[in-house]
């Protein structure tokens, strides 16, 4: 059997996941699969790379840097996360990448993200292969509606994944991944409402993408339906979930140091307490 890793987005909230991971990591524990929505998939790449601290690093040290998040950048860039400073000169400079240990892990453990198609309104699913040329796809699958500018890859235009599938589960038990663990941002019970700048989404983009406009429109119904499966494969033993045990009130842009620290706390808390019924469960 294939073990899978599904790890949700939710901008600052993924600092959950870091700390999962970081976790994860000092125990060396992977898995046979990753795919990462947004945040998600950022943090899965520095696991891949397996650069413990990276994530935590970055988002303490440059989050209250304009270049890295904030409305001065979306003003001049069109990018609330700064394209060029998040994802060229922190990991080819600042915060180096581990370019050569991420080549050697995902030729073992193949790395997807999930993005959205905003001419279709579907979710589409790229491998990393060349994080060089790759990163792009990461920058698509965390670049937020009326928050970012749409991302160009092979000639399609891409946005959030998280608008089109925001756990890809599904995907990865398709794959043959016929265990998976499960990252998710939120505390159990939680569900998702309806978008309250659907007015606003709909005046940028309803006229050129409407597809996009109807995703979003949507999302929190298949978002929803999503979170009963969970439910429903996690009662039947079928996948394991990692979520915050308790909740902390986070922005998805949050900029407080302590807030994001907790959050991080807490996944890697989360992570340890979990940590032998999560071996038990994917046999490793």
């Amino acid at each position: 059997m294939k073990l899978g890793m599904v790890l949700e987005g939710g901008g600052m909230r993924g600092m959950y996941t870091a700390g999962v991971l970081d976790f994860l990591m000092e125990k060396d524990f992977y898995p046979d699969g990753i795919i990462g929505v947004s945040a998600g998939a950022c943090h899965g790449c520095s696991y891949a790379s397996k650069q413990r601290g990276r994530s935590y690093r970055i988002n303490t040290k440059y989050c209250r840097d304009w270049r890295y998040m904030s409305f001065r950048s979306l003003l001049l860039t069109g990018d609330y996360f700064g394209a060029d400073f998040a994802y060229h000169r922190i990991p080819d400079e600042l915060e180096p990448f581990d370019y050569e240990t991420y080549e050697a892990c995902r030729q073992q453990m193949p790395i997807y993200v999930a993005v959205t198609n905003v001419e279709t309104g579907k979710a589409e699913y790229p491998r990393l292969w060349d994080m060089h040329r790759d990163v792009e796809w990461v920058r698509a699958s965390a670049s937020m509606p009326a928050m970012a500018r749409i991302v160009e890859m092979d000639g399609k235009k891409y946005l959030d994944g998280g608008v089109a599938d925001s756990i890809p589960l599904r995907f990865m038990r398709k794959h043959g991944f016929d265990k998976n663990i499960v990252v998710l941002t939120q505390v159990a019970g939680y569900r998702k409402e309806a978008n309250s700048m659907m007015p606003i989404i709909d005046l940028k983009y309803g006229r050129k993408y409407p597809e996009l406009v109807k995703a979003m429109a949507s999302r929190h119904l298949r978002y929803n339906k999503t979170l009963d499966k969970i439910e429903e494969l996690e009662q039947a033993g079928e996948i394991f979930v990692l979520r915050p045990s308790v909740k902390i009130p986070i922005s998805r842009i949050e900029k407080d140091l302590d807030t994001i620290n907790n959050i991080y706390q807490l996944g890697y808390q989360d992570a340890e307490r979990n940590y032998e019924a999560m071996c038990l469960y994917s046999g490793r």
